[in-house]
């Protein structure tokens, strides 16, 4: 039961993620048609981003009160229907707001998932929760294959719609195979202890930097000279990689613990440099390893944070801040981007990991003052 339960909660997030970013492999389309600049562009991720974060916090208590599993079903069948609204888009408004109602849906999920695998693992919840984090690179590196044919063969809209009928089949999978609630937290409380405000700071500006770079990383290559075929598959490497690097680091953190996030953090430092610096394709490969290793072990790292009865609202407290910073991400880059260009703009996302990397030294120091 508990494979079953991880590859359904596993193929939910992918979904979650491929529905979301679908719109980094269609913003040259898009912004054509809509005739909108790049910050505009940016607030369609900024525009599901804001509802996602909100909606955290109360998402990781509902879970642990009402029922985990319940509330991921809800969830996956939610989103899918709301992100096929955008069959029905006929101007750029129309699309911000199918996004942020897709948000809200999609935001029912990380916490109540992630709470669950890591009460069900438990020693091994590094592991299990870097095959969970397959999603986002997964997700990521099966949207623009699947958006951009639909896309170019029919319209953009139709490619929400093919994604939706995907992944609703996954949350009545989920509904049909798993009777019953897994996991019963007896006690829920609505919690936050003062030593997760620091990690919270930190997971904001990594994940500010992160969507930053995934939202505009297709038309930076088509700034640079490239088709949008080619972005798109310099953008699906990225995330294809990244599988790998999930699954591996999850597995380190069962190992080495802490240590390990403050090593990518470095790593996408200086990767994300390296790549403005050069636009060599081949950087996407090394940055893709340790790109998305970071979700894992923040994730596993957080649940270290909590008891059981407010693992759910801590788990969602530290993903609703970083979400902050997603949210901010997206739109501060494409302002960047418009008035500074492109190089500038993303020589800040290495800034942007650098600061995580120091806030999160920093935090780490004074939590082993206390200890000794």
């Amino acid at each position: 039961m508990q494979k079953k339960l991880l590859l359904l909660l596993s193929l939910g997030w992918i979904f979650n993620y491929a529905h979301r970013m679908a719109i980094p492999p269609l913003i040259p389309i898009i912004k054509e048609e809509f005739a909108i600049t790049n910050a505009q562009a940016g607030l369609l991720m900024t525009s599901l981003l804001l509802p996602y974060a909100i909606i955290q916090v109360p998402a990781g208590y509902f879970g642990d009160k009402f029922g985990r599993k319940k509330l991921v079903v809800i969830s996956i069948l939610g989103y899918s229907l709301a992100s096929s609204l955008a069959i029905f888009a006929r101007e750029y408004w129309h699309l911000v707001g199918i996004r942020a109602l897709y948000g809200v849906f999609a935001g029912l999920y990380y916490a109540p998932a992630t709470a669950l695998i890591s009460e069900i693992y438990r020693e091994r919840k590094g592991s299990a929760l870097g095959v969970f984090m397959v999603g986002p690179p997964i997700g990521s590196a099966i949207a623009p294959a699947i958006v951009v044919p639909i896309a170019l063969a029919l319209e953009w809209r139709y490619s929400f719609l093919a994604l939706s009928l995907m992944s609703l089949t996954i949350g009545i999978a989920l509904m049909l195979a798993i009777k019953g609630e897994v996991k019963q937290v007896e006690q829920p409380k609505f919690t936050i202890p003062k030593k997760v405000l620091g990690l919270s700071i930190m997971n904001f500006i990594a994940l500010a930097a992160f969507f930053g770079i995934l939202t505009f990383l297709p038309d930076f290559f088509v700034n640079k000279g490239r088709s949008v075929e080619e972005a798109s598959f310099y953008f699906s490497l990225l995330s294809i990689v990244g599988i790998f690097g999930s699954i591996g680091g999850g597995r380190i953190y069962d190992k080495v613990g802490k240590a390990s996030l403050l090593s990518v953090l470095a790593f996408n430092a200086l990767l994300s440099f390296l790549l403005v610096k050069t636009a060599y394709p081949f950087l996407v490969l090394l940055l893709g390893l340790f790109f998305y290793s970071v979700g894992p072990i923040v994730t596993a790292y957080t649940s270290e944070h909590a008891s059981e009865e407010n693992l759910g609202t801590v788990m969602g407290f530290v993903n609703m801040m970083g979400f902050f910073g997603a949210t901010a991400g997206p739109y501060f880059i494409g302002i960047l981007i418009d008035r500074i260009g492109y190089e500038v703009a993303f020589y800040s996302i290495s800034g942007m990991y650098l600061l995580s990397l120091l806030i999160l030294a920093q935090e780490q120091r004074s939590e082993n003052k206390k200890r000794g």
